[in-house]
């Protein structure tokens, strides 16, 4: 169980690429491979930039896809080919005056635990290898490249007390 005070000390989203945006699948073609983003999760990282939070995605694979996603999405960072993700996670921690603590991160691969380790709130898709729910605070229901940061942001708004506000530029 996660309590409210851990929601509400987050400030910053952190991500794993591939297997958590997508399905895991890497289609190839010229010049370079092809990866396909679910736009609900577009749009609901664009309400939590919106909303204050710090947004990011850390790689262990450099495509053109991450770059122009991450860009597009508005996100702080994206860093790519990263072999030691826990060394660019104290980086990061560095560069933005942030405390693991205030970090929520998701993952779908044992490479993720590192990280999900030392983050204050540790997130394993749906279909995350079973090994990962050591490391992990939460498994959601939704698999990876299916939309997670919707259930994952719905609960983080919810929880920080800042969904009547999310909503309301919806309602009018």
């Amino acid at each position: 169980m996660i309590s409210t005070d851990r929601f509400k000390a987050i400030r910053a989203i952190i991500s794993d690429i591939d297997g958590v945006l997508t399905d895991c699948r890497v289609g190839y073609g010229a010049p370079e491979f092809i990866k396909f983003f679910n736009y609900r999760d577009g749009h609901w990282l664009k309400l939590a930039r919106r909303h204050g939070y710090i947004t990011g995605l850390i790689s262990g694979r450099s495509a053109s896809a991450n770059r122009l996603r991450a860009q597009e999405l508005g996100m702080d960072f994206c860093r790519e080919d990263v072999h030691d993700k826990r060394t660019a996670f104290e980086e990061i921690l560095k560069e933005y005056d942030l405390a693991p603590e205030q970090c929520l991160y998701v993952g779908d691969d044992l490479v993720d635990a590192p990280v999900m380790s030392r983050a204050g709130i540790s997130v394993a898709v749906a279909d995350a290898v079973p090994a990962l729910d050591e490391f992990a605070d939460w498994r959601l229901k939704t698999p990876g490249g299916h939309g997670v940061f919707v259930e994952i942001l719905e609960r983080l708004f919810r929880e920080s007390g800042i969904w009547d506000q999310v909503l309301e530029r919806y309602r009018k």
